[in-house]
């Protein structure tokens, strides 16, 4: 199937080989994304008129030594599999309630090369009118509220960062808007500016680079769950609802 050649290519050139020589042995990402494909066909449901809805959320569990070849990459590991499962539900004309998530985690139980995936739908799918979308942060679930950014990976009900002033800055220090305590940002990283009704991001000169939906950027305008990676750190730009 052509996504699965587009994603082991797209990680080759991300990591120039490196990182897929590391899977040898051990679970494979390209394994991994053809077993979540399948997860999410065992896990359809049926919604409004027929319409097949795909499951949103997706924990994969991975043995210690299998993990620790994953963890430097995570961040870049869980968009690409998001990425893979988002161009699948594309091509096969399903729905989702929202972005894809893929979280990766340890499981001491587990052999090398042994994993499990587990899958559920957050949100509710709709037995007719509009879906009820996954739950957000907790400023986001208010109507019209403002856009923002979404911290990822961060559990059950994530840290939401509203954007209501014209310029928002991201970084590692205090003296930044919306600090992120990761050793791979920089002290300030990027910046988020509004624009009329656009949101761009710039990056700062920064040491890793600031990456949207795994393209690194100096400057980018922002579209509805786009994935924003600064160091090991993700984030999701949600629109306003206004």
């Amino acid at each position: 199937m052509g996504i699965f050649k587009d994603f082991e290519k797209k990680l080759e050139s991300l990591f120039e080989g490196v990182f897929l020589r590391a899977f040898k042995s051990g679970v494979h990402p390209v394994e991994l994304g053809k077993k979540l494909v399948r997860e999410l066909e065992g896990h359809k449901t049926i919604g409004v008129s027929s319409r097949v809805y795909a499951p949103n959320r997706y924990d994969v569990g991975l043995s210690q030594r299998d993990y620790s070849r994953f963890e430097s990459y995570q961040a870049v590991m869980a968009t690409e599999l998001e990425n893979l499962l988002v161009s699948y539900v594309r091509d096969k004309g399903y729905a989702v309630l929202d972005r894809p998530r893929v979280k990766l985690v340890e499981d001491d139980g587990m052999s090398e090369g042994e994993f499990w995936i587990r899958c559920r739908t957050e949100g509710e799918v709709p037995a007719g009118g509009e879906p009820r979308k996954a739950r957000r942060g907790a400023d986001r679930e208010r109507a019209g509220g403002p856009a923002g950014l979404e911290l990822m990976d961060s559990g059950d009900v994530a840290p939401f960062f509203a954007l209501e002033g014209e310029v928002t800055q991201i970084g590692r220090i205090t003296d930044n808007d919306i600090v992120l305590p990761d050793p791979n940002v920089s002290r300030a990283h990027a910046r988020v500016t509004r624009r009329g009704g656009s949101y761009i991001i710039v990056d700062l000169d920064s040491t890793n680079g600031t990456w949207v939906n795994e393209e690194r950027v100096s400057e980018s305008e922002l579209d509805d769950n786009d994935v924003i990676r600064l160091g090991g750190t993700r984030l999701i730009f949600r629109r306003s609802q206004d």
